[in-house]
């Protein structure tokens, strides 16, 4: 039978987990993994932490990462377990819920959960479907037709209005139509329209640019980028098959897009796997097995550290 965790490990355990908890670089993850690695205590420890989160309930997430971090500080074998595990819990829980979940989020007009689609219409009679951690905000009125997208990916289904423009709005910069059919989904780095119908103008940096139907447009901060061909009648499919059709795409890029869906934390080191390029056809609504298929012609290493933290690394030789 395997011992319990001393409260040393346990201590190691809780730091690490506060570590985690935020922006964690190439090094940190490496140290993290080491640290697994070198003793099968360590994992006992991460395990323990997390093994009664069903018995928790919702606590604001600064208060738990407090309570931790004052645990996790403190060096005496004295500090009661019970009281260790149950603020690791929370930060763990109460983490993952609100990087999946932020307040933007919470707060949206219209918004899915993990893994979930959703079509509605809107005040105009046009249409829109949410990819899974989707939000968008809505503005209508007698002048404007407005969406501004707070996360994720969308399609909407322009209905004509002459005197009111179809806009949708994301953190850099924003789409244009006067009846379409077409995709935008916002990344932390750009934002991308894919044009299934009609046409529609993106305005990025003071910079305006056409997009046809099937035609792909990445546009950023410092504007629109190249336009791109693509199969408009295989993106619109992709959509109700809850389907992640990428083409000689960055791998980092890929896993931005499967985090979305996937329950937990998805660490990778962005750097280490943008050289990686991918053309496949994936599960968006099945990150763990996006995860294997991916596995399986690259060489990665997919590890799980606790139910909610999942690591891709490059796989050493």
């Amino acid at each position: 039978m395997n011992k319990s965790p001393s409260a040393r490990v346990l201590q190691e355990a809780a730091e690490w987990l506060v570590r985690l908890d935020g922006n964690v670089d190439a090094a940190e993850r490496n140290a993290f993994r080491d640290w697994l690695d070198a003793d099968p205590e360590h994992l006992q420890a991460i395990e323990r932490l997390q093994g009664s989160l069903a018995a928790l309930g919702d606590l604001p997430r600064e208060s738990a990462r407090l309570a931790l971090e004052s645990i996790a500080r403190r060096r005496t074998r004295r500090q009661p377990l019970k009281a260790l595990a149950l603020a690791a819990l929370l930060l763990l829980a109460v983490g993952v819920a609100l990087q999946q979940f932020p307040p933007s989020y919470l707060l949206a007009d219209i918004r899915t959960n993990t893994a979930q689609w959703s079509m509605q219409q809107l005040p105009d009679g046009s249409r829109i479907s949410l990819d899974g951690s989707s939000a968008v905000d809505l503005q209508f009125d007698g002048r404007r037709r407005t969406v501004r997208l707070v996360r994720g990916e969308i399609r909407v289904d322009v209905v004509k209005d002459e005197a009111r423009p179809f806009q949708v709005l994301t953190e850099h910069g924003s789409v244009r139509a006067l009846s379409a059919r077409f995709v935008v989904e916002q990344l932390p780095d750009f934002s991308r329209v894919a044009m299934i119908e009609s046409a529609a103008e993106v305005d990025s940096a003071d910079k305006r640019v056409a997009v046809q139907a099937g035609q792909e447009l990445r546009f950023d901060s410092a504007g629109p980028g190249a336009l791109q061909r693509i199969d408009a009648a295989a993106i619109d499919e992709a959509w109700e098959l809850h389907q992640l059709r990428v083409r000689d795409q960055s791998l980092d890029v890929v896993l931005e897009r499967l985090a979305r869906n996937h329950p937990g934390y998805l660490v990778f080191d962005a750097k280490a796997l943008q050289l990686m390029r991918v053309t496949a056809v994936l599960p968006a609504d099945d990150s763990q097995r996006a995860l294997r298929l991916l596995a399986r012609s690259l060489p990665i290493r997919i590890e799980q550290y606790t139910p909610w933290v999942t690591r891709v690394s490059v796989e050493q030789p």
